[in-house]
């Protein structure tokens, strides 16, 4: 079932890149992110106080692992991805952000101490080898900007990946409880950048920015989120990071079809390599598991 969840996960939050780009259009960066984290915070409050599963925070161990979960998955990774998307590509800022899955496992290694298998590392060398045909990085003297921001916002969700392991290895926290306090401390860490980092452009309510929002908020926040705690606790981080790239790959053909952001060449062969990767990752996880149930 995890892996049913997995799949629709990548294709709520790839899609999600493409509405945040148009949405950008009606408000700033750090006003979009204030609005979807709202929203999404108090759908997942309100929905786990009605099936009275919220952990009491008063029983809750390492509250400022918590806190700095928050400030690493929710204020920092949408801050940074959506001051990437003001002036770069929705495909392309995807694919930077999604450069996640290799200092994940750096820290992971590091921190946590899983191993990472043959086929792994095989992996890891063509996901690499794809994204520096995406990123081009001998052609980002227009973009520099958008892609500090883009790897700025990876490098944070990376560590957050590493903090939520540690809580979930550390005490026995549902996951619901643990997506709800994150968002909150989230919130307000987005809250105290709005009120002292100013920014010009003023916000249009449109009908689009309101859908936006609510999609936004509710279904790639507040259920994504969820998920993702989900899924990190019932898989490695190695598996779960590098199949997360299929998140962009799928964001560069929306892109493509709704806002005309045509992949070049190289683009083209990124995503080739990306692919086989992916592949290769899902080979290596299905023998293991036949292995498992053979013995």
């Amino acid at each position: 079932m995890v892996y049913f969840y997995f799949v629709f996960l990548i294709i709520i939050w790839s899609y999600s890149w493409v509405i945040a780009k148009i949405a950008l259009n009606f408000t700033s960066p750090i006003v979009f992110s204030l609005l979807r984290t709202l929203i999404g915070t108090v759908a997942v409050f309100l929905f786990i106080i009605s099936i009275k599963k919220i952990q009491k925070i008063q029983k809750i161990e390492n509250l400022l692992l918590i806190v700095l979960l928050g400030l690493t998955q929710t204020t920092g990774f949408f801050i940074f991805a959506n001051l990437s998307l003001v002036s770069g590509g929705a495909g392309k800022v995807s694919l930077l952000i999604y450069t996640m899955p290799f200092w994940s496992i750096i820290f992971a290694r590091i921190i946590l101490k899983e191993t990472v298998t043959r086929s792994q590392k095989i992996a890891i060398i063509g996901s690499f080898f794809g994204l520096i045909f995406i990123i081009e990085p001998w052609n980002l003297q227009s973009s520099f900007l958008s892609d500090f921001f883009a790897l700025l916002s990876a490098i944070s969700w990376a560590i957050s990946i590493t903090i939520a392991k540690l809580i979930l290895n550390k005490q026995k926290m549902d996951v619901l409880s643990l997506n709800a306090y994150q968002m909150l401390f989230g919130l307000v860490g987005i809250f105290l950048c709005w009120l002292f980092i100013p920014y010009q452009k003023q916000t249009i309510f449109s009908s689009y920015l309101i859908f936006a929002v609510l999609y936004a908020g509710i279904i790639a926040t507040a259920i994504g989120w969820f998920l993702w705690l989900y899924i990190l606790k019932k898989m490695k981080v190695n598996i779960v990071s590098l199949s997360s790239l299929a998140v962009p790959i799928l964001t560069i053909l929306e892109s493509w079809i709704q806002l005309g952001e045509t992949p070049n060449i190289f683009e083209i062969i990124g995503i080739i390599l990306i692919v086989l990767s992916l592949l290769i990752i899902y080979f290596d996880l299905t023998l293991r598991i036949n292995k498992k149930v053979a013995t």
